[in-house]
């Protein structure tokens, strides 16, 4: 769990502020909110409201240990700050596919669904050595 990253246990005094449409939660000897002690995170209805999260909305929870802290992001700020998704899908092309006549080699290796790509390292001459992720 994210909090378990943070070293956030139950009852973790925390404060909420609100910055560019995101969340941010930070770790705060005075906070006036806690997590509670199933360790999760209330965010309260007007914080909500200002950064336009949906009741059950789905969010990109981000981390950061040195802080101390958490970002959270909700899809409207998501589709602000990321590329148009329709044009990525329409530039993307197929993993191992080669253009040009690259010829693909032992350095070149599919992507199966939820797999990881990995390559040689230099100086393997494409023993296949490389690890796969």
């Amino acid at each position: 769990m994210v909090f378990d990253v943070l070293g956030w246990e139950a009852g973790t005094r925390i404060d909420i502020a609100v910055h560019a449409g995101t969340v941010v939660v930070r770790r705060a000897r005075g906070g006036e909110y806690r997590l509670n002690a199933r360790r999760l995170l209330h965010i309260p209805v007007a914080v909500r409201r200002w950064c336009c999260l949906g009741e059950r909305e789905l969010v990109l929870v981000r981390a950061v240990p040195e802080l101390s802290a958490l970002v959270i992001c909700g899809q409207e700020r998501l589709d602000r700050a990321l590329p148009d998704p329709r044009r990525l899908v329409d530039a993307a092309r197929a993993v191992g596919v080669h253009v040009g006549g690259s010829g693909g080699g032992s350095s070149d290796r599919a992507v199966q669904a939820g797999g990881a790509v990995s390559r040689p390292a230099a100086g393997s001459a494409g023993s296949g050595s490389g690890r796969r992720g």
